[in-house]
């Protein structure tokens, strides 16, 4: 495998250490909350196309809530966009964002997100702003980047997601997104597709284990010659403390 996993476990196992320490401090003094994350994917998909070249990806988060509806986190990922030698090795995403109840039933969300790459030297990053409004387990919501991924210009996601609370804990959750690009980019053939998955998944205490159809309507011609954006069946594990 061409992606260096040593690399994100390695940083990550050190600031999960040094971060629950302080963390779990400073949130029994102050009323927030800190808790690590770490899983592993069959394949990372991210608006519908691999990051990993098809690969298993390995992940790994960090997130502080200050108990008024303040959030800050961060959250990385193994990546493979196949470039040869000159390879992109994780990414990792900084965000920062406030939720809150509007009742019982509806609630919203709003936040900062910036992606960042390591390891090619190519300019890839990119930030976005997002917003979304629930209403019980429906949500709605719209992200937006003034210039995204590669420098590829304005960009907007509309996309909706719905949950449905099965028997024996099981949760089934259903998305679809609208990528919408100012200008036609690299190979697609036109200024937008769309994205989907349905994803199976349960809890087991602090563990998670999920199954997903992740797909899109790009074809392999313009999904740069590659199958990053046929659906594919994936799994996962995540363990949250």
């Amino acid at each position: 495998m061409k992606i260096k996993m040593h690399k994100i476990a390695t940083v990550f196992t050190g600031a999960a250490l040094v971060l629950a320490v302080g963390g779990t401090a400073f949130a029994e003094g102050n009323g927030a909350s800190f808790s690590v994350n770490a899983g592993l994917v069959s394949d990372y998909k991210f608006r519908g196309i691999s990051q990993s070249d098809g690969r298993p990806a390995i992940q790994a988060g960090m997130d502080l809530e200050f108990g008024n509806g303040f959030y800050v986190g961060t959250w990385a990922s193994q990546v493979d966009f196949d470039y040869g030698n000159d390879e992109t090795d994780y990414e990792q995403d900084f965000y920062a964002g406030f939720s809150a109840d509007l009742n019982d039933s509806v609630s919203y969300d709003v936040g900062y997100v910036y992606y960042a790459y390591h390891g090619s030297g190519r300019d890839e990053d990119y930030q976005e702003i997002y917003g979304s409004l629930s209403f019980s387990d429906l949500t709605l919501g719209l992200a937006y980047s003034d210039d995204y991924w590669a420098e590829s210009g304005a960009f907007y996601y509309p996309y909706a997601d719905y949950s449905f609370s099965l028997p024996a804990d099981f949760s089934l959750d259903l998305h679809v997104g609208l990528n919408l690009f100012d200008e036609e980019i690299f190979l697609f053939e036109s200024d937008s597709y769309i994205d989907y998955s349905v994803s199976l998944s349960k809890e087991y205490g602090d563990l998670n284990l999920s199954a997903a159809l992740v797909g899109s309507d790009v074809s392999d011609s313009e999904c740069f010659d590659t199958d990053w954006c046929e659906p594919t069946l994936l799994a996962g594990a995540t363990y949250t403390w």
